[in-house]
């Protein structure tokens, strides 16, 4: 418990980082301060998809096992230690030719593992450092500072002494992606792939995947596609010719779509596409359509360079409150980094541009908008009892040419949260800002109300299922704000989030897509 209590500390410090929640695959909507919990959500998400299997840690035992056991100390000019396991072994010392048939179990050292089925057949040499397995035949590898494998297929031939090999109609995982494909290239630093899928849906039959005629997968860097279909169950939702997907460990993943149902909007639907252009230059467009307001889109093109992104956006953008802005177009610049080697980070975010206010009964107002900020935020600090400490702050002024106005001041938020087991997860936060939707042209990205106490708690009664409670109390005016519920609920590889929101008479349903 204590190794998961550090790992959710950094987790929940890494989302404080930026303003974007670079890890958060899942964010919650909210004005409760319930999005304090979303590390748990994203901790989980991350546990299982990094999880060793039982054959995994079993591979590790037995190639540490070798290590421990070496009769005189290992030359890296020689073969690598291995252990066979067969019903008809054969092994020429001379040569170093052997072969090996029936149910094989061939171990190395350096953390590879060849079996076949009851009836298969293993040749190689042992000088050579060849394997070849023409028939049927399961594949892992847990070696270090290479991809982790494992893979079922056919016509196998693989060098562990320079770690290159082919396989061909293989299916399997390939660190965190499921793949499958018609003939794969393993090398040390990357496995290529040919007339392949990818998807992160576990599913033996996946809701989601991408096919392309050649995949590059680099472990923990990225993964090349080309000529892409992206497939929705059986059916094709769009192609390109070229698509680039970060697989570092922070990376937000590839976007999915999205459906939901809300008062305000009705039934909606959105997909994201994004796009590389060329080095640091990346385009998206986001499609949306609801049945109360129809299609709203936007745009966005990209520019990212030693740590700060320059961006200009154009179309509709709602935030999760669906509080509704057009930009016409607008500039946004951002720029974040760690102070030294402090506990502490620093934000610097700006944006002008015109903007056309959407809200509902109201006509359209437009203006010319301002925004500045710098935050500095801390890392989580992780107390004695599973407590968190999360705080965050800055000094912000917005500027409207409508009416002239200039609001500023500064903004803070602290939070405490308590983990009191597996299940039940408790908060409590007290946020501060001085520019808030009492005094603001615009309601779109901002708080509710100028000071808030926010608590509740997120009880997970199943391994598919959790509810959370989320209450924001008004300091100033000394009244309940709002009180909220959500439940979340796995389904196959997606998620179902129903949200009702008590003080407002409002239902909100979210059905999303998992990168499992």
């Amino acid at each position: 418990m204590e190794k998961r209590a550090k790992l959710l500390a950094v987790l929940a410090a890494a989302m404080l980082l930026s303003p974007s929640y670079a890890l958060a695959e899942h964010k919650t909507s909210t004005d409760t301060g319930a999005d304090v919990l979303d590390f748990i959500e994203n901790q989980r998400r991350l546990e299982r998809e990094q999880a060793l299997t039982e054959e995994q840690e079993k591979l590790l035992e037995d190639a540490q096992y070798i290590k421990d056991h070496l009769r005189k100390p290992l030359d890296p000019s020689k073969p690598m230690p291995t252990i066979f396991e067969g019903d008809d072994l054969m092994y020429d010392q001379n040569t170093g030719e052997f072969i090996a048939k029936g149910k094989v179990h061939i171990v190395q050292m350096d953390a590879h593992q060849f079996d076949t089925p009851e009836d298969g057949v293993i040749r190689g040499n042992t000088i050579e450092q060849e394997i070849e397995i023409p028939g049927k035949a399961h594949v892992l590898q847990m070696t270090q500072d290479q991809s982790r494998i494992t893979m079922d297929g056919y016509n196998t031939f693989y060098r562990y002494g320079d770690k290159s090999g082919t396989m061909e109609e293989a299916v399997g995982k390939v660190d965190r992606q499921y793949v499958t494909g018609k003939r794969f290239e393993f090398y040390p630093d990357r496995v290529v792939v040919y007339d392949g899928t990818a998807t992160k849906c576990s599913a033996k039959e996946p809701d989601y995947h991408l096919s392309a005629d050649r995949i590059t997968i680099w472990p923990n860097d990225k993964m090349i596609m080309e000529n892409v279909k992206f497939w929705l169950k059986g059916t094709v939702i769009y192609q390109e010719a070229r698509r680039e997907q970060d697989l570092r460990p922070d990376a937000k993943g590839p976007q999915y779509p999205r459906v939901g149902y809300s008062k305000d909007e009705g039934l909606w639907i959105t997909q994201t596409f994004d796009r590389n252009l060329r080095k640091n230059v990346d385009a998206s467009l986001r499609l949306y359509c609801s049945t109360k307001n129809g299609g709203r889109s936007n745009g966005e093109l990209k520019w990212s360079n030693a740590g700060s992104t320059y961006r200009v956006l154009y179309g509709y953008y709602n935030d999760l409150d669906d509080n509704w802005v057009k930009r016409n177009p607008s500039f946004r610049y951002g720029y974040g980094n760690r102070i030294g080697n402090t506990a502490f980070s620093y934000t610097v975010d700006c944006e002008i541009g015109r903007w056309k206010r959407m809200k509902k009964d109201e006509p359209p107002v437009s203006s010319t908008h301002r925004y500045y900020r710098v935050g500095l935020s801390r890392d989580i600090l992780a107390l004695p009892g599973k407590w968190f400490l999360l705080w965050n702050g800055g000094y912000e002024i917005v500027q409207e040419t409508y009416n002239n106005s200039t609001v500023k001041g500064f903004d803070w938020t602290l939070s405490a949260v308590k983990m009191f087991d597996d299940r039940w997860t408790a908060y409590t936060t007290y946020a501060y800002s001085a520019v808030n939707k009492g005094n603001s042209l615009f309601d779109y990205g901002i708080n509710d109300i100028g000071k808030a106490l926010k608590t509740g708690f997120s009880y997970r009664f199943s391994d598919k299922d959790r509810v959370v409670c989320g209450i924001q109390y008004d300091v100033k005016n000394k009244t309940l704000k709002d009180v909220d519920y959500y439940w979340f609920h796995d389904i196959h590889c997606s998620q179902l989030i129903l949200r009702y929101r008590a003080k407002r008479h409002s239902w909100q349903v979210r059905w999303e897509f998992i990168p499992w």
